[in-house]
């Protein structure tokens, strides 16, 4: 038998799971919620990714990345004859399709990383090295305050 791709649905729960063979998709839509779904010939359908009260909503073009991620699982499981599985992982503030060998799909995880929206008007910037944040007393966003140094304890001033 060939070897076959299959999508990991869902790919963020404890408990029951389903795989997908892909070779029975019919059709990959991205609805106004921007959740993804496939249906498959049997005309069942399954949202295989989708937002949360913890993630960001997937990308406009989530579906169609789901297509390219499918497309590489496809020509890899060919190249050794091995199945592979597609599943939508949230990580470091993005979302990605992963392919994976069978022996080598990660635990499920209970829930994908937590999601803090910004505020309106608040920009989300690394700090940069040498310092951190301080709350404002103003009670507006936090302040920087550049790490202390020696010069700074021993009251010496550059100019």
């Amino acid at each position: 038998m060939p070897a076959t791709v299959w999508i990991l649905i869902p790919s963020y729960k404890d408990g029951p799971y389903e795989l997908l063979r892909t070779g029975w998709i019919t059709r990959v839509e991205q609805n106004e919620e921007r959740e993804v779904i496939v249906h498959d010939t049997r005309n069942d359908s399954f949202i295989v990714a989708r937002g949360s009260s913890r993630t960001p909503e997937v990308p406009v073009d989530f579906g169609t990345q789901l297509l390219q991620a499918l497309d590489a699982a496809r020509r890899a499981a060919q190249e050794v004859d091995s199945d592979r599985v597609v599943a939508a992982r949230y990580g470091e503030d993005s979302w990605s399709w992963e392919a994976y060998a069978l022996d080598e799909v990660p635990p499920a995880q209970a829930e994908p990383p937590r999601y803090d929206p910004p505020t309106p008007g608040q920009v989300r910037l690394p700090p940069p090295p040498g310092g951190s944040f301080v709350p404002n007393p103003n009670g507006s966003m936090p302040l920087w305050a550049p790490a202390k140094t020696a010069e700074a304890e021993t009251g010496a001033t550059t100019e």
